[in-house]
């Protein structure tokens, strides 16, 4: 096929499918990690897993996951998007079809962080094609639309997790990775351009082994911190410690070299540095607070994995109505007040989520689940757009696997810290009534149930009380999310960052002003 250069202000003329493809990237990897939550139960009673075992099943596909997207970035912008992408998502298909069969708690623990690593490049690379093949006027419009394939994703987990364990065993919500990531790699082969960094420089290898270290060490603590025997512990403050000091020998590292990978500049502009925080708050609010309402429908209420999942869908629906419409509504009033007025719906739906009972109406939970998705709508899309405004298209890979970065990490430590405050509040409410249990009986409603079903009365009373814990805490950290808008967002959108002007190596597509394939 004859490359043929197309003015700067045009875009790629297949912009429209490209983007599609990596809406699809974007969709499998974010359902990989919320369908297995429709499993969990099926697996603890399949390989006998434990609730610490379950916890691992799920964060060591986000512990490699979140520990390599700033390397899966910066090798993407340095070898090319589409080269790491195909190569990522093969990993992710092989790791998929392995883990299908997994024997035991601990090869399926092995196998979700191989799949992590395959997953690790796709944030980065997808957002960066997409920001390098559509122009200016459109750019905005493709990254909202991008983020709410990943919204749609965290919403339709569950349900099609509860739709294969109608039918197939707990193995089939990995084995469907396999068709559908297969299908997107021929999908880039035939319609993605190949786009890098035209000028890279030397890569700088200490950078990337000290921010695998360092977030990984960071990650892995928050994730053991949820845990049941809570955070005092060194297997705990140990990694977090070490994480932190790694990260800190990262930036006196990068401001001493020339050609960077971590490029610190970034955290000096306010719409970067708010926008990648805000990113955190929001992950950290409703991802970890997600992650209790499943226990909350499959247990309490006693739902199925199906019926829980479809209970959980209006989170979808609110977030394609208010997402689809995020770039109009910040054209008009301004990023700080539609990322403002999304966290504060994030907030009022999490406080409801505090008050609900056994009894608590189905339409009343469904209005605050669709509140919840449009609060999500609104924050996601365009806290991602004005934090790549301030980054060079070249180096959109490393840029956006930095905002990325942040995201996965106020996700993990939602999970742990809302899962911790939920173990903790429980075994303290359960009181008596649990002397005799196990430790691992009396750290959970289920465990409680299995154990000794006469407690019944108790654990569930005990449940509430720790669920409406751990939500209030998910609505404090929505409203800070709030704050930081208001007050470090851009109240107008951002100028565009100019595109550079190196020109693409033969055969690739550096900015907009590249060449098509």
């Amino acid at each position: 096929m004859t490359a043929e250069a197309t003015p700067q202000d045009t875009g790629h003329p297949r912009r429209k499918l490209i983007l599609l493809v990596m809406m699809l990237c974007m969709f499998i990897t974010v359902m990989d990690n919320n369908i297995m939550t429709a499993a969990l139960a099926e697996v603890q009673k399949e390989l006998s897993a434990s609730n610490a075992e379950l916890q691992w099943s799920m964060d060591s596909y986000t512990l490699v996951y979140a520990s390599l997207l700033f390397t899966a970035g910066v090798l993407g912008d340095r070898y090319g998007r589409r080269r790491v992408l195909v190569a990522g998502l093969l990993f992710f298909t092989v790791a998929s079809a392995i883990g299908t069969w997994s024997g035991d708690p601990t090869q399926l623990i092995v196998w979700r962080g191989a799949m992590g690593i395959g997953a690790a490049v796709v944030p980065g690379c997808t957002l960066a094609v997409v920001t390098n093949v559509f122009p200016e006027a459109e750019r905005a419009k493709a990254v909202a639309l991008w983020s709410l394939s990943a919204g749609l994703a965290i919403a339709s987990g569950p349900v099609v997790g509860g739709a294969l364990l109608g039918g197939f065993w707990w193995g089939s919500v990995l084995l469907v990775n396999v068709p559908l990531a297969l299908a997107a790699v021929v999908l880039i082969v035939m319609y993605v351009p190949e786009t890098r960094d035209p000028s890279p420089g030397r890569l700088d290898l200490a950078g990337v082994a000290l921010s695998i270290a360092g977030v990984g060490a960071l990650v892995y603590g928050i994730i053991s911190g949820g845990e049941p025997d809570g955070w005092l512990r060194p297997v705990v403050l140990v990694p977090i410690a070490a994480g932190v000091v790694i990260l800190v020998v990262l930036l006196a590292v990068e401001r001493r070299i020339d050609n960077p990978s971590l490029d610190l500049s970034l955290f000096r502009k306010r719409s970067f540095a708010a926008g990648s925080t805000v990113l955190f708050s929001s992950a950290f609010a409703v991802l970890g607070g997600g992650f209790v309402m499943v226990f909350y429908l499959q247990v309490s209420r006693g739902y199925t994995p199906l019926e829980s999942g479809l209970l959980m869908l209006p989170v979808a629906i609110g977030a394609l109505v208010s997402g689809a419409r995020s770039d109009a509504l910040t054209a008009k009033f301004g990023h700080a007040a539609v990322v403002a007025t999304g966290a504060l719906l994030m907030a009022a739906a999490l406080a409801y989520y505090a008050t609900v009972d056994r009894d608590t109406p189905l339409w009343a939970f469904e209005i605050a689940q669709t509140v919840t998705g449009m609060g999500f709508g609104l924050t996601l899309s365009p806290v991602i757009a004005v934090a790549l405004s301030e980054v060079p298209r070249a180096r959109a890979g490393a840029g956006s696997a930095i905002a990325n970065t942040m995201r996965q990490t106020g996700s993990a430590l939602g999970i742990a810290v809302l899962g911790s405050v939920l173990g903790s509040v429980y075994r303290s409410e359960l009181g008596s009534a649990g002397d005799g249990l196990s430790d691992e009986s009396a750290s959970s409603l289920s465990g409680t149930l299995r154990a000794a079903p006469e407690l019944a009365g108790p654990a569930h009373a005990a449940f509430l009380d720790a669920l409406s814990a751990a939500m209030w805490v998910g609505a404090g950290v929505a409203l800070v999310s709030a704050v930081i808008a208001m007050v470090w967002m851009p109240r107008r959108p951002q100028p565009a960052v100019p595109a550079e002007t190196t020109p693409a190596a033969p055969g690739d597509h550096a900015d907009l002003k590249g060449t098509h394939a």
